[in-house]
């Protein structure tokens, strides 16, 4: 996703807490607590200070960015056993304890959900004098749309009383880091491949000759420090309301930095695998390839080069001379990286180890040096992977190494584009939209079992609530919305409800779930159907389902389309309502949906054509109409197949017929399960001839749309990675919590599958051998799980454990 008008303003850790959580209500009961053997770090201390440097803006957003370093010294007899402690900084921190990195945050959140982070110092301390340092940045209106802030600011909070020389305060010392600065974003990557959105980390540069390396050491070296002040006036109430962090640490691991894939001045190096020496006046480029596109903080150690210049570009692909990617994401001849930079400018010491404080996605890394009157040395180029730490439990294999491929390419999309939040493009936005997050929450489902990011984006969204409904995207300091992405969340309540066994996220957000459909119900026009309503009317990128709107323009249509979505969530929220809130209003939403469908049928359906349109100008038809017209049933069950043979081709994937407008990668999720819904499920993989194609291209993560593609790292085209454990395995929860599970396989032509599927209690396991018009089939479920197996009108009972299923009486051909 983005917004066209170009204009937007490691290793686990200890189990995160709330404070009222953790704190005895009486020095009673901390006695008790000491008697029956309870660790003191059970006793968490009143937040500390907010701390900043004196000459720090007070506001955020039209203040300049400003990079800190704070540091305490402390002396300890011993190294204590444990020393938890709570930060949070405004933008972010790194934390380092005797020059050792501990970890970095805080999860991005709003004012009113502002992250802390729990850490464990103990494995750090050291008896004798100890340097605590944190580097804390705020990039202001440069920084990442995502990120939101106040000023800024860092806390750290000790959770005992024994650590109280943790505590930030006037203890601590602080400077500014002058060797950082930053550029807008946008303007250098437009300037770069053209005309697009950009919203991640802004470029930064790092002059070597105005850093302070030694500010994480016993002893600085710089003169400038001082002590630091309060980021509150006396008196003044925190902008940050702080709640623990519910995910684990983002990862950052090290990972090779890839091959030497072209090098241009550099004589017969074999860099990155050896240092090279660039000389004194000369240039040297190097293109490194990591063989995938991957989200990673990158590293360059260096000696000598004052006087130099490394410009560091980041690209998923190479582009050829029009600035368009090369069609094969893999080529190298012929490709100049363009996208993002960073630079850096050495200051002629040995082994300088540079690295951007913000992450990067690459492929593809272009190092360029340029040096003045002394030679520079590349000593070692690093990468660390980062991201969310998902634990991949489902497998598939199958008879098809395309599909094979197809399930993986998808994880590592979904991978690249899971952080603290779910985002869109993780190079390009980093926005954490609606419409993708249900598909990333379903891929997160069905490989992880994970349900704690899916939750921190259920939240986020009724969070951000502003007007009556949600924004497209939270965080973002943007205010856009997107009013269709709303009927989306409702589908993704519905989906956490099928899937995990905890209710309270969702019973939280009932009252956000009502105030949209609150919402639409203003909008029901005469007619029965949506009319144009305020805010972006986007479904899809397709002409006509996604145009912004434009002010004084007359209003549009009313939707046929948008009110299918409708119908979908008023059903949604009745299934929701029943189970976990107030009966009345479900059969309120039931008799909304059918009084919306009967109006779509009465109006949007058109007879000659067998289709329905979408608007009842009927002059337009779309396989997004009409996959959303068979997945709620307001298309006669009778009628749901020949429909779906109208909007499609066989063996042309995705691709409709003449007159049709089809579905974008992303929004094939939904011709997909519609698809299943009308029992033509084994037709799945013919959808999927649109991802074979691409494999020819070499993706290493999906693209955001086809070519002219602007991501190429894009998770909204990764949900095949779910449905082929959920469609063709067959694997799907048949109530809600996945207490019990319907499996009915959709093999098409394959004749061997082996995949697991993620459950709440472990793992789902299918195994199929097919020859000829017989099936074997071996399903494993979790202890305490039962469930039904359905193959083409047979359906037999499943157990907890292996069932072994033979179906050896003629079967017939599919449909």
């Amino acid at each position: 996703m983005h917004d066209p008008s170009s204009t937007p303003q490691a290793a686990d850790r200890p189990k995160a807490v709330h404070a009222s959580a953790a704190r005895p209500k009486s020095l009673l009961a901390v006695a008790v607590l000491l008697v029956l053997g309870v660790s003191a770090p059970l006793v968490a201390r009143a937040e500390s200070p907010w701390i900043t440097h004196p000459a720090a803006p007070k506001a955020d957003v039209e203040a300049a960015p400003i990079a800190l370093q704070f540091r305490r010294e402390v002396t300890l007899k011993a190294a204590p056993k444990t020393a938890l402690v709570r930060v949070s900084a405004d933008n972010r921190f790194v934390l380092f304890v005797n020059g050792r990195r501990v970890g970095a945050g805080p999860a991005r959140g709003d004012l009113k959900h502002w992250r802390y982070e729990r850490f464990d110092l103990a494995p750090y301390l050291k008896p004798g004098v100890n340097v605590l340092a944190a580097r804390v940045w705020n990039d202001a209106s440069m920084a990442p749309l995502a990120q939101v802030s106040a000023r800024t600011g860092f806390s750290m909070t000790p959770e005992t009383s024994a650590l109280t020389w943790a505590s930030t305060g006037p203890a601590w010392r602080v400077r500014r880091d002058e060797s950082r600065t930053v550029a807008p974003g946008m303007a250098q990557v437009q300037a770069a491949v053209g005309r697009t959105f950009y919203a991640a980390g802004p470029p930064e540069t790092l002059d070597g000759a105005k850093a302070d390396w030694s500010w994480t050491a016993t002893r600085s070296t710089a003169t400038d420090w001082v002590a630091a002040s309060p980021a509150l006036a006396p008196g003044e109430a925190s902008p940050w309301t702080l709640v623990s962090d519910a995910l684990p640490h983002m990862a950052y691991t090290p990972a090779p930095i890839g091959r030497l894939a072209r090098a241009e001045g550099a004589g017969q190096t074999t860099f990155p695998d050896a240092p090279l020496t660039v000389p004194a006046n000369s240039e040297a480029v190097l293109l490194l390839d990591a063989g995938k596109v991957e989200a990673a903080y990158p590293a360059l150690t260096v000696t000598g080069g004052q006087g130099a210049r490394i410009t560091l570009t980041y690209a998923e692909a190479l582009y050829a001379a029009d600035k368009t990617r090369l069609s094969d994401r893999a080529q190298v001849e012929g490709g100049q990286a363009l996208g993002l930079s960073d630079t850096i400018l050495p200051d002629g010491g040995a082994q300088r180890l540079y690295q951007p404080y913000w992450w990067r996605v690459w492929r593809f890394l272009e190092v360029r040096v340029k040096t003045g009157a002394q030679p520079l040395t590349l000593n070692k180029a690093e990468r660390f992977r980062t991201g969310y730490p998902f634990q991949a439990k489902a497998r598939f294999a199958s008879s098809d190494p395309a599909l094979d491929q197809i399930w993986r390419i998808g994880w590592d999309t979904a991978r690249v584009d899971a952080h603290e939040t779910y985002q869109d493009s993780s190079y390009w936005e980093q926005l954490q939209y609606i419409g993708d997050t249900r598909l990333q929450a379903l891929i997160t489902y069905a490989v992880t079992g994970d349900t704690r990011l899916p939750v921190q984006a259920i939240d986020a969204i009724e969070h951000s609530t502003l007007n009556g409904l949600p924004r497209s995207a939270y965080p973002s300091r943007s205010d856009q919305s997107i009013p269709p992405f709303t009927l989306l969340w409702i589908g993704m309540l519905h989906d956490y409800w099928m899937h995990a066994p905890d209710t309270a996220p969702l019973k939280r957000n009932l009252a956000g779930m009502r105030g949209v459909l609150n919402w639409y119900g203003g909008y029901v026009g005469a007619s029965g159907l949506i009319k144009h309503t305020p805010g972006w009317q986007f479904v899809d990128w397709r002409p006509g389902l996604s145009e912004m709107p434009q002010a004084g323009e007359p209003p549009r249509p009313d939707s046929c389309v948008i009110s299918l979505s409708y119908v979908g969530a008023l059903k949604q929220a009745a299934q929701l309502e029943t189970a976990l809130g107030d009966p009345a209003r479900a059969s309120a939403d039931l008799a909304k949906a059918k009084a919306a469908a009967a109006a779509v049928r009465a109006q949007c359906w058109d007879a000659g054509r067998g289709l329905f349109a979408n608007t009842p100008e009927k002059k337009a038809f779309s396989q997004h109409a009409n996959a959303l017209a068979v997945l709620y049933d307001v298309a006669d069950a009778a009628q749901q197949a020949a429909i779906l043979e109208r909007v499609t081709v066989r063996g042309k994937g995705l691709e409709p017929p003449p007159g049709i407008t089809g579905v974008s990668y992303y929004f094939a999720f939904y011709l997909a399960r519609a698809f299943e819904h009308a029992g033509l499920g084994d037709r799945y993989l013919e959808l999927l001839d649109t991802w074979r194609g691409m494999l020819g291209k070499n993706f290493t993560t999906w693209p955001e749309s086809d070519d002219p593609s602007r991501s190429d790292t894009h998770a909204w085209s990764a949900h095949p990675t779910a449905d082929l454990l959920t469609l063709v395995a067959g694997v799907q929860p048949a109530a809600p919590g996945f207490t019990s599970v319907r499996v009915t396989p959709h093999l098409g032509a394959l004749t061997k599958l082996d995949a697991a599927i993620a459950h709440p209690r472990g793992l789902i396991e299918t195994r199929y051998v097919r020859d000829g018009d017989h099936l074997t089939a071996t399903v494993t479920l979790p202890a305490g799980v039962e469930g039904v197996f359905e193959w083409r009108g047979r359906r037999m009972a499943l157990k907890p454990g292996a069932n072994r299923l033979d179906l050896t009486q003629a079967i017939a051909p599919a449909p």
